[in-house]
């Protein structure tokens, strides 16, 4: 799926800006959120805003929608389906592990929780059906949800942003370093050969002063 995030920097900005919604959107559906490539995704989208292809500000801020559009359906999904989240078909297909890292911050955190399992992964596609699950009003968890997607978007993306410079930092400067290099090789392959010439030159003069 790793395709989809490179297909960004084959569309024209509008395209690619839905593209971005839509990936980090399905991140919020149960079963198929494992699998998006969210982080390749915004590493990608801020790599093209360093380009100039994207603009930061819009990556950032379609990405923080997405997030917190998508938190408010696992919420109301969670909230309509009550246990059976936990019992039902596609429930029962989610890892056991994910749902009791999610629950155990859910029970101790609350709402909260949505903001700390923001930053790991499966457990930021459960935690809003959790908390919608538990009961807690969505006006309470939307705080939370506004706040980790804010930091999550903003972090992934500059990191991308920041990749894409450092590298075109690299190529710079292996490139100028490529032509000094290249500058004094030959500057010394000037030398050596003056002097041989030099020396090959003066070489004949010197036996014919010698035999006289």
């Amino acid at each position: 799926m790793n395709s989809l995030a490179d297909l960004l920097g084959d569309v024209p900005p509008l395209p690619a800006y839905a593209l971005l919604a839509a990936i980090v959107f399905a991140e919020s559906v149960l079963l198929i959120g494992a699998f998006v490539p969210t982080l390749t995704t915004m590493l990608t989208a801020g790599a093209l805003s360093r380009a100039d292809t994207l603009n930061l500000f819009v990556v950032i801020l379609v990405a923080v929608c997405a997030v917190v559009c998508g938190d408010a359906l696992g919420h109301r999904t969670g909230r309509s389906l009550g246990d059976r989240l936990y019992t039902g078909r596609v429930g029962r297909r989610i890892p056991e592990p994910a749902w009791r890292h999610a629950r155990r911050l859910t029970e101790r955190r609350g709402a909260q929780a949505v903001f700390i399992c923001r930053f790991i992964p499966i457990a930021r596609t459960v935690s809003p059906y959790l908390v919608g699950a538990g009961g807690l009003p969505y006006r309470r968890m939307a705080p939370y949800s506004v706040l980790a997607a804010v930091f999550w978007a903003s972090g992934e993306a500059v990191a991308g942003y920041l990749a894409a410079e450092s590298l075109d930092r690299v190529i710079s400067w292996g490139t100028r370093g490529f032509v000094v290099l290249t500058s004094l090789a030959a500057l010394l392959v000037a030398v050596v050969g003056l002097r041989r010439w030099h020396r090959w030159r003066s070489g004949p003069d010197h036996e014919a002063v010698s035999s006289g």
